[in-house]
C-alpha cells in the first residue's frame, strides 16, 4: 500500500510538468546524447525510440560497473549499454555521460 504514495506523487509530477514538455526535454536530451556517441564513434544498438538508448558494446557489465564508479546508474540489455533519460535529467548528466564513456572507450564497439 504504501507504494501508492510514490505513484501518486509521480502522476503529479507529470501533470504539473506536462507531457508534451517532458517530451522535448527528454527528445533534447536523447539527441544530445546520440550526438554525443556519433563523435565517439559508439554504434547505437537500435534506433532509439523514446527515453532509452542503448550503446554497443564488447562487455557491457564491464562498462556498467566503469559508469557506476563514476556514479552513473545505468544497465545492460542484450551485451548492449542501456542508458535511460528521463525529465529530471540535464545536459550535465548527458555530458557526464559521455565523458565516462570517452574515458572508456575500450569497451565501446
Amino acid at each position: 500500500m504504501p507504494n501508492i504514495y510514490a505513484g501518486v506523487a509521480g502522476v503529479g509530477l507529470i501533470a504539473e510538468a506536462g507531457v508534451p514538455a517532458i517530451q522535448a526535454h527528454v527528445g533534447g536530451l536523447v539527441e544530445r546524447f546520440l550526438a554525443g556517441l556519433d563523435e565517439l564513434g559508439a554504434k547505437v544498438a537500435a534506433p532509439p525510440g523514446g527515453p532509452l538508448v542503448c550503446v554497443r558494446s564488447t562487455d557491457a557489465p564491464a562498462l556498467v560497473d566503469a559508469l557506476a564508479a563514476d556514479g552513473i546508474v545505468a544497465s545492460e540489455r542484450d551485451s548492449s549499454l542501456r542508458v535511460s533519460l528521463h525529465l529530471y535529467n540535464t545536459d550535465d548528466d548527458v555530458d557526464a555521460v559521455l565523458s565516462a564513456l570517452a574515458r572508456q572507450r575500450q569497451l565501446l564497439l
